[in-house]
This record gives structure tokens, C-alpha cells and sequence, in this order.
């Protein structure tokens, strides 16, 4: 009984530590001792940012609890979720960029100390925040005489608050506009601009272009700015008059007198107008010119010497910059004295016809003919009946006739046209012929701006014909002629067609700087000069110096080339030398061979063969006088094969045949005598084994000089 007690008593120990020890309740699921979640910068307030894999349930046995209180987050009730409650900001600006906290978690139903947990929220970054400029927006001060690809503002910078990485990547660009082509970016990474076209201060002060910066998100994000580009000017622009041309009228011819001008009085201004340089008037050296000055300031003109007689004429007027004289205007004062023929009427009634002259540079607004009457009625009226010449003539009541416009000789030189006067009752009609005179209103004009010719300074034959230039003249009844004015002028002529010549040589190796000049047979002459620029080539050859180092090397070229030539010829001479020794050597030898066989062919005959003399011998020997080459071939193979001496027998033989039938017209009287040699030598051969080899060639070589077929 004690022992059935004390089972049941261990028993019950057993199963209440058991269940003590499988209460995992505030366990992580995982095993794990910390939470981690991760959590989207853009989660928005109230979202769940993750869910506590801790074990037990909420609603029933266990309680969960922050141990921070101001935390960004919470837990929901009876739930696992942690809840956001305020913005989160990965950059850390609009919120906390991580949230670290502890959660608490107590057994319910327990006596056991709560349990806490770790909990880490890490925030990721998304493409939330635009790039930013940085001092913007810009301006910059730029001279128009920038040379384009120049860097002219390097301070542009933008800044993305995002991560490092492509949401925090800027590209920058110029965007569209009215004068985006005139900068770009160095590079899209980097904020520097440079200058793609020329400024001009006089086209346009204030440029302004847009500009944006730009992330690499996905979707991205960007922000515009504008950089402003003051452009400064630069003394780049000549002054200008107000007109091109001027009008002037002599009223008296008074030294001092005032040129009335008209439209207006001369006036220029310089074109920089950010400059705004001072300008100084002068007239441009002319004929006419001394008659005339003008205030350097206002340009006011007058008279500067006496006039004795009427005239017309033309000035030039230059504006030149004070800072820099090379900065000049040109305009023309046409002035004019004119002078009017017309026949007056004096009586009551108008004349037919009326004919006047008048020059065709008379300034318009001034009276050409007056028609009016001794009649004292003053309800008198006048009328000019042709349309046609309304544009060029008026008549006022008084019957004063005003030139309205220019007239131009070239166009037409008459003008007639009817006028009408009508006093209320009766009409009159008169015929008014206006003749318009020639006056020189044009000066020539060259068909180039400046001419240039290229002459060879190697050119020998005088006059030499340079080239040709053309000028025209506006005036119909004008003839034009040249010459040459300048430096070196003398040297030259200009004929009536334009053609330029050098009348004599001179040594030069420049570009002479002439004025070719055109004059017109006007009156007043007028005449134009341009540049005539003639460019020297040096195309002559040019003297040799004979300098040291030149005459030392002539002195060994003509020593390397005597050396030369001796060695060829010292080598030539010893090769004929040896040429000749040969060949009578070979000859020698020959001659030996010959005597050998005859004395042979004598012996062994034994008289009966007595006409065969040293004599015939010797023709035989020299009719063997053949090519050496071919034969000393024959020979050395003849040798080689020597000791086969039954070859050596056949070719005997037939050595002897050949023999008897050549010699036959040579040795008519002893043909059986040289038969019986020829057997008696073949014989000799046989009984004599050992031949030296040099009777054996020379046997051989006999044979084979004579043209004969040698079988070996």
C-alpha cells in the first residue's frame, strides 16, 4: 500500500513538471530570439508593417505590449500585427528612417516574469524625393565674342535626397526652347555648360533657357530651373549712318557757308550699343573734296573755298571709332547747285509750249517753272492734264511748277505734259516739255571688291600682261579709263579694255599693294579705287652657294667614280689576259697533238704512205681549230670512260671511218695509204693498253676537231 501511494504521488510530479515544461506560450515560432521586418518607406499610416511569429494566441492566453511608448508603431489589440502609426522616411527627414522595439509578452494564468522580444523594422528606400538645384536659378555674363565649345558656367549642381544608387542618379539636360541650341551639357553627369553657337549683343541682349535634372527611378522624377545668359558687347560691329545717302543744296558759295542736307543732317552712331564708342566725321580725299569740310564732331558741312562756278559732285563721309580707327562707316553727300534755263511768260495769255532744262539732280520741293500772268484776276486756276507725270511734277494756283520727285536722264530723259488754265469762263492750254540734263550722279564700279594676281618672277619677256579688270558706269554716255595708283605704280600701265601690264622687269619677291583705279568721263569726272594686290612668286631658280662642305663632297664623288672606273677597267684587261693565254695554249697543245700523230702515223707506215709530210700534218691541224667548249666536254667524258677499253675499241673504229671519208677531197693521192694509218693506228691503240691520258686526249681531241661523230 505505501508503495502504490508513493507511485501515484511521483506520478502526479511527473505529469505537472511535464506539463510545465511544454508551456511555450511567448516562444518564437522559429526558435528565434529577435524579430526582423522589413518596411517600405511608402507604407502608409494604419498599414500592417508584419505579424509577431510568436506562439500563443492574443485573445486568449497570452497579452502582447509595447515597452515603448512613443514608438512609431503599435499592436493591434487581440492581434499579432504591428500597426504603423506615423510616416516613415528612409533618408530620415519626414520620419524615423528604423524603428527598434520591445514587445512584451505575459502567459496569462501564470506566475511567470513576462517575456521580452526584439522586434527590427528596417525601412527601404523608394524614389520619393526630386532632385534639388542648388543655387538656382543661374545667370551668367558672357562676352559675344566667346568662342563656341567654351565651358561658361561649371556651377550647376543638383542633389537627389534618395539612396546612393539610380534613385539618386542625376542626368542633366537642356530642354526645348527658343535658344536651347546655343548651350548644351559637357556631359550628362556633370552640371557644366558649354557655348554651341556665337552671341551676337545686337541680335539678342537676354537669352534664357530652361534646364532640368532628372533621377533614374521608375517611374523617375525631375525638377526644371532656368539659367539666364546676359551677353555683353564687344567692339565687334562697324558704326552706321543714318542713311546711305545724303542730299546737300548750295545756296551761296561763301567760304563758310552751311551745306543745307537733306532728308536730315548727317548722322552715326556706333552699332555696339553696349559700347557706345565716340566717332570722328572726315571726308574721304577726293577732286572735289578740298572745296569742303566737316565738323569732326557733328558732321555738320560747309564751305571751305570759293566756288567759281556751279557745281555737282559727290562726297564720301567717313565715321571712325575714336578707340579704334579700324571701325569706320562710309555714306554719300550728293550735293548740287543747280542751274534752270526757262522762258518766262509775261504776257496775259499763256505761250503754246514752254521748254525747260533742268539737271537731273535738282532736289525735289523746288520750283522749275513759273506760269503766272500779269493778270491781276485772282480766280485763276491751274491744272496738269497727265497723270503720267503726277508723280514727278505739281502746280500750285500761282502756277509755280515743283518737282515732286528725282528726275534720271537714263530712265527718261523728256518729260512733257499739257497744263490747263482756267479762269471760270475760258480755258487755256499750254505744252510744257521739261528736258532733263545729263548730270555724273554715278561712279564707276569695279565688278570685284579687290583684285589679285599671281605673276612668276621668272618671266622674261616685257611688257607681260598681268590680267584684266572690268568696271562699269551707271551714267549711259560715260566712257571710263584706268590707271594705277601706289607704290611701283610706274611700272605699270592699264589699258582702255582693263588690262593690266608690266612695262618692265623689277626684282621683287612680295606682294605689291597698288590701287587700281576707275574714272568716268563725267562732269565733274567721278572716279573708284580698289585694292589691286600683285603676289610674286618666286619660281626662278635659285644660285648655288658653293659652300665648304658642298665642294668636299663633289671632290669624293669624282674620286669614288675615277676608282670605279679604273677597277672595271683593270678587271676587263686581266679577263681578255687570261682569254688569250688560254686560247694559245689550247692551240700549243693542239699543234703537239697533230705533230704526235703524224710522226706516229710515219713510223708505223713504214714509207708507204710517203706523201703524208709534216706539211699535211700541219693543215690537219689546223682545220681541228673548233669551238673549245664543245669539244672539251666530249673529251673530259671521253677520259672518265677510258677504261673500258671495248668501248674504247668501237670508237676507234669508228673514229678511223670518219677519218678516211672527211679527208677524202684533202688527201686524194693517199686515200689507201691513210686507210692503212687509220688501221695501223686502231692497231696502236690496242697493243699500247696503258695510254697516257694525255696522248689519248689529244688522239681524241683531233678527231673531234674536224667535225667528226665521236661514239663513246
Amino acid at each position: 500500500m505505501l508503495h502504490l501511494s508513493f507511485a501515484i504521488v511521483l506520478a502526479a510530479c511527473f505529469i505537472k513538471a511535464h506539463m510545465h515544461l511544454i508551456d511555450s506560450r511567448c516562444y518564437l515560432a522559429e526558435g528565434g530570439s529577435a524579430e526582423n521586418f522589413l518596411a517600405s518607406e511608402n507604407a502608409t499610416v494604419g498599414s500592417v508593417l508584419g505579424t509577431l511569429s510568436v506562439n500563443g494566441d492574443p485573445a486568449a492566453d497570452i497579452t502582447l505590449s509595447l515597452r515603448e511608448k512613443d514608438s512609431p508603431v503599435t499592436i493591434s489589440n487581440n492581434s499579432k500585427n504591428i500597426i504603423l502609426n506615423q510616416r516613415l522616411d528612409k533618408e530620415g527627414l519626414e520620419g524615423p528612417s528604423s524603428v527598434y522595439v520591445n514587445v512584451i509578452c505575459h502567459r496569462k494564468n501564470s506566475n511567470d516574469p513576462s517575456f521580452l522580444i526584439p522586434v527590427n523594422i528596417h525601412v527601404t528606400d523608394e524614389n520619393d524625393n526630386s532632385p534639388k538645384w542648388i543655387g538656382a536659378p543661374y545667370s551668367i555674363n558672357i562676352s559675344e565674342t566667346t568662342a563656341i565649345g567654351t565651358r561658361i558656367l561649371q556651377t550647376i549642381h543638383a542633389v537627389d535626397q534618395d539612396q546612393p544608387g539610380p534613385y539618386s542618379t542625376i542626368i542633366y539636360r537642356v530642354l526645348p526652347g527658343p535658344f536651347s541650341n546655343f548651350i548644351a551639357f559637357a556631359s550628362p553627369f556633370k552640371g557644366s555648360l558649354i557655348l554651341k553657337r556665337e552671341l551676337d549683343y545686337e541680335m539678342d541682349k537676354i537669352l534664357s533657357v530652361q534646364l532640368r535634372a532628372q533621377d533614374q527611378g521608375i517611374p523617375p522624377k525631375s525638377s526644371d530651373t532656368t539659367v539666364t545668359i546676359l551677353v555683353l558687347d564687344a567692339d565687334d560691329q562697324n558704326p552706321q549712318f543714318s542713311k546711305d545717302v545724303y542730299y546737300g543744296t548750295i545756296h551761296s558759295s561763301v567760304i563758310g557757308s552751311t551745306v543745307l542736307l537733306h532728308p536730315e543732317s548727317i548722322k552715326a552712331v556706333d552699332k555696339d550699343y553696349g559700347i557706345n564708342a565716340s566717332l570722328q566725321f572726315s571726308l574721304i580725299p577726293s577732286l572735289m573734296s578740298e572745296y569742303f569740310i566737316i565738323d569732326t564732331k557733328s558732321g555738320v558741312l560747309k564751305i571751305a573755298k570759293q566756288l567759281d562756278r556751279p557745281i555737282s559732285t559727290k562726297l564720301v563721309v567717313k565715321a571712325a571709332q575714336l578707340d579704334n580707327t579700324e571701325r569706320y562707316a562710309l555714306s554719300t553727300v550728293i550735293i548740287s547747285q543747280p542751274t534752270i534755263e526757262n522762258h518766262l511768260n509775261n504776257d496775259v495769255r499763256l505761250k503754246p509750249r514752254y521748254k525747260i532744262k533742268i539737271r537731273e539732280n535738282y532736289n525735289p520741293g523746288n520750283t522749275i517753272l513759273n506760269l503766272s500772268t500779269n493778270n491781276t484776276l485772282h480766280d485763276l486756276s491751274y491744272k496738269i492734264l497727265n497723270a503720267s507725270e503726277f508723280t514727278y511734277f505739281s502746280i500750285d494756283f500761282n502756277g509755280n511748277i515743283y518737282l515732286k520727285n528725282r528726275l534720271d536722264y537714263e530712265t527718261r530723259p523728256f518729260h512733257i505734259f499739257t497744263v490747263e488754265l482756267n479762269d471760270g469762263k475760258n480755258k487755256q492750254y499750254t505744252e510744257v516739255m521739261v528736258e532733263v540734263v545729263d548730270v555724273n550722279d554715278w561712279e564707276p564700279r569695279f565688278r570685284r571688291p579687290q583684285y589679285t594676281f599671281k605673276v612668276s618672277n621668272s618671266a622674261k619677256s616685257f611688257p607681260l600682261v598681268i590680267g584684266r579688270v572690268e568696271a562699269a558706269d551707271g551714267d549711259v554716255n560715260d566712257k571710263i579709263a584706268y590707271f594705277i595708283r601706289g607704290e611701283n605704280s610706274r611700272f605699270f600701265h592699264i589699258d582702255s579694255k582693263g588690262q593690266i601690264w608690266q612695262k618692265e622687269n623689277f626684282t621683287t619677291g612680295k606682294v605689291l599693294h597698288l590701287q587700281a583705279v576707275a574714272i568716268d568721263s563725267g562732269i565733274p569726272p567721278k572716279e573708284t579705287a580698289i585694292p589691286l594686290l600683285i603676289d610674286y612668286q618666286r619660281t626662278e631658280e635659285k644660285a648655288i652657294f658653293w659652300t665648304p662642305s658642298i665642294i668636299s663632297g663633289l671632290v669624293i664623288i669624282c674620286t669614288l667614280v675615277i676608282l670605279s672606273v679604273y677597277t672595271t677597267c683593270i678587271y676587263f684587261k686581266n679577263l681578255s689576259f687570261k682569254t688569250i693565254n688560254n686560247d694559245q695554249l689550247t692551240v700549243d697543245n693542239r699543234n703537239n697533238c697533230a705533230n704526235k700523230k703524224t710522226l706516229d702515223i710515219t713510223t708505223s707506215s713504214r714509207g708507204s704512205s710517203s706523201s703524208i709530210s709534216a706539211s699535211a700534218s700541219t693543215i690537219l691541224a689546223g682545220s681541228l681549230e673548233r669551238e673549245h667548249e664543245l669539244y672539251a666536254a666530249t673529251i673530259k667524258n671521253a677520259v672518265a670512260n677510258s677504261q673500258h677499253f671495248n668501248a674504247l675499241q668501237k670508237s676507234c673504229s669508228e673514229i678511223e671511218k670518219d677519218l678516211l671519208i672527211n679527208s677524202e677531197h684533202t688527201f686524194q693521192n693517199s686515200v689507201e695509204n691513210h686507210s692503212s694509218m687509220g688501221n695501223k693506228s686502231c692497231s696502236y691503240w690496242q697493243q699500247k693498253r696503258s695510254i697516257p691520258n694525255e696522248k689519248l686526249l689529244c688522239t681524241l681531241e683531233n678527231n673531234s676537231e674536224n667535225n667528226l661523230t665521236v661514239y663513246f
